[in-house]
């Protein structure tokens, strides 16, 4: 049984010759009466200072920080009424009213930022996935817990599918950024609303290999021939990749092809097997055509102006008599004008016939193998000869970035070891999911976070095609027909 408590005149004996007990001084109460005086005393000084500042007249926010600020919004710590609206308090049955009040503050900074996708089906804030005060240094980053919480969730994905449905393609289509031309996919029916939990776990296939898309780069290319062909050496060097593909300044990316850097090394544009550097111009743009027709009607100007500037010929007669000289080379293989126009622009050999039986294989053998060789030449209605213009991406995915520095130490051959057997321009020689999970995953223990290759914000969408991309025109094109 438990023991009976005393009752009152049990305990009153207790007390019996000391009734003075507790006006006798003791260490133990004087020191407990002393630390709470303490307690209150700097609380309350405390709430001062927080209240008011005596030099500059204004609360001191940051004593009421929950953490450091990052690094890009450091020049805001001491003024949180950046972010902050003095006017609402943090209110957990009111979150939305407070975080739209950050939000709007975050996009005077942050312009023409969407959440994500327009199929989104609830807008979160920004502070859900962006998150602050935890330290000085760069802001944390999006967690693979916020992705999921959408991505890893069958239902929010059906939903999100269902939404994509009425709503109009052009509010997918994100701008192209500076200036470059972006490889824009076809948008899958139910959009990219499959169920994963991780990179490895479930990621679908990236969409090129997984729908077979094709490069419609009208440009004639081989990738096939140029690594592995009989190809003269340039400078002393045998053709690789690297000839070509040159990082940009940053080199997370390669700088654009073009002729004049890549080309002309080796596909020359001489028109007179005589003269090696009198060449048809390659120009850019729609009107490449009209400026090499412009080059063949003025051809004896053309010869005057190399006799002066290359030659050094200043006496008319000596000016003219050169120029008749290779005019009359020009009319012994063809019998008038259109016949040249013709072979410059149709002609898709590699040696340029001018009209007439090949020439025997001398050194003195034009180079040039017309402008079909590798460009997609039509006829317009006028029966004038149009070049279509070739469209080369400079980044293939929209949505997702690359950074070819982070994997310097690996071959180009290890991610894209099938330009070795591609023939053709429409091969997009991009490495598959199933090559990066070599060493983006668990096993290859290198880091497989979406963050590392995916963007999230999706800018204004582009609503028409005025302003898009003449890739993204050419495909859309493509796909109506």
């Amino acid at each position: 049984m438990p023991t009976p408590r005393k009752n009152q005149k049990q305990i009153a004996q207790r007390y019996a010759g000391n009734l003075r007990y507790f006006k006798v001084p003791h260490s133990f109460r004087r020191a407990r009466m002393l630390l709470a005086s303490g307690c209150l005393l700097v609380s309350a000084a405390a709430a001062l200072i927080y209240l008011y500042d005596a030099k500059s007249s204004r609360r001191l926010e940051s004593l009421g920080s929950s953490g450091p600020i990052s690094q890009a919004h450091s020049r805001f710590a001491r003024d949180c009424s950046q972010c902050h609206d003095p006017a609402l308090q943090p209110d957990p049955l009111k979150p939305a009213v407070f975080n739209a009040s950050i939000d709007a503050r975050c996009e005077v900074c942050h312009v023409r930022h969407t959440f994500h996708q327009a199929d989104v089906v609830a807008n979160l804030s920004c502070v859900d996935c962006h998150h602050e005060h935890l330290g000085a240094g760069p802001m944390q980053p999006v967690t693979d817990g916020n992705c999921l919480s959408c991505h890893g969730n069958a239902a929010v994905m059906a939903a999100s599918a269902q939404k994509g449905l009425g709503l109009p393609a052009a509010d997918f289509q994100a701008p192209t950024r500076d200036n470059l031309v972006y490889f824009q996919p076809p948008r899958p029916p139910m959009g990219y609303t499959q169920v994963f939990q991780s990179f490895e776990g479930g990621h679908p296939d990236f969409q090129i290999q997984r729908e077979h898309l094709t490069d419609p780069n009208s440009l004639k290319f081989d990738h096939r021939i140029h690594l592995t062909g009989n190809i003269p050496k340039v400078d002393g060097q045998k053709l690789d990749c690297a000839y070509c593909h040159k990082p940009d300044s940053h080199g997370a990316y390669m700088q654009s092809i073009s002729f004049e850097k890549n080309c002309q090394a080796c596909h020359a544009l001489q028109i007179d097997p005589t003269l090696p550097d009198f060449q048809i111009p390659h120009p850019t743009g729609d009107t490449r055509a009209d400026s090499v027709r412009d080059f063949l009607l003025t051809l004896p100007t053309q010869y005057a102006t190399y006799a002066t500037d290359k030659k050094g010929l200043t006496d008319p007669a000596q000016v003219a008599a050169f120029v008749n000289r290779h005019m009359l080379g020009i009319r012994q293989r063809v019998r008038e004008g259109v016949d040249l126009e013709k072979e410059v622009f149709y002609a898709d050999q590699r040696i340029v016939h001018f009209g007439v039986e090949a020439p025997s294989p001398t050194p003195e053998r034009p180079l040039f193998p017309g402008c079909a060789y590798c460009h997609e030449v039509k006829s317009s209605l006028a029966q004038q000869p149009v070049v279509t213009v070739p469209v080369t991406p400079d980044r293939w995915y929209v949505h997702a970035r690359f950074d070819h520095a982070a994997h310097i130490t690996m071959s180009c051959e290890a991610c894209h070891g099938q330009v070795l057997q591609s023939v053709k321009t429409s091969d997009i020689n991009l490495p598959d999911k199933a090559s990066c999970v070599t060493c983006h995953s668990a096993k290859g223990r290198v880091v497989s976070t979406c963050a590392t290759c995916h963007d999230y914000h999706q800018q204004e969408p582009a609503r028409d095609m005025a302003g898009a991309s003449v890739l993204r025109r050419v495909m859309s094109d493509s796909l109506e027909k």
